[in-house]
């Protein structure tokens, strides 16, 4: 499926991040991504954190241009692809910076879940209130102006049936060494092309 969707709203959720909802709502499952095209920018992948809406964190010119976009501006999306979650239970939600974003809807759809979350300061934290709605959360922040001071390990281990862990991968691969890998499931980010001629790299 690939649609051409105009940006309804361009919301700062803090200085680097931004929430850009679109005029479409595609069919998902929490897991499944997308490629986003920017016309004579270029396309790259993100996972949904509302039914019509990517989180992204300024990080090069791609994400820059998206954090520029403006209501009545235009999109490409296409997807869903990848496979998605299968059926969790007990669930153990922990997130790291804007990785915080892809665990959003899987949230949604999850009973009574427990968030583990860390960012290098306190406004960086995404959903803190909606997620306190949710089930229990943990924080930790680099400088100790929420939760508790440190990195995100402090906060392992924690007993649950299941876990799912998205963030910087340096991040995820300190959890790796706490958590059981039969029951943990890594939300990784790769650099990828588009594979059918959009994207000019090939």
């Amino acid at each position: 499926m690939r649609e051409i969707v105009k940006v309804l709203e361009n919301k700062s959720e803090s200085e680097l991040v931004h929430t850009i909802f679109f005029d479409f709502k595609p069919n998902s499952t929490p897991g499944q991504f997308f490629m986003i095209w920017i016309p004579n920018v270029g396309e790259k992948p993100f996972t949904l954190s509302y039914p019509n809406a990517i989180t992204i964190k300024i990080a090069g010119e791609f994400t820059k241009s998206l954090s520029k976009l403006m209501p009545g501006d235009q999109l490409g999306i296409r997807g869903p692809l990848g496979k998605g979650y299968p059926k969790l239970k007990n669930l153990t939600l922990i997130g790291g910076g804007v990785g915080i974003a892809e665990l959003r809807m899987l949230a949604l759809s999850s009973e009574n879940p427990t968030f583990l979350l860390g960012c290098r300061t306190a406004n960086e934290i995404l959903y803190l209130e909606e997620f306190k709605e949710m089930g229990d959360v943990h924080v930790t922040t680099d400088d100790g102006s929420l939760g508790e001071k440190g990195i995100i390990t402090k906060l392992l281990p924690h007993e649950s049936d299941n876990y799912v862990i998205c963030g910087p991968e340096m991040m995820m691969k300190a959890c790796l060494k706490k958590l059981p890998p039969e029951k943990s499931f890594f939300a990784i980010e790769r650099y990828m092309k588009c594979a059918v001629g959009l994207c000019g790299q090939c």
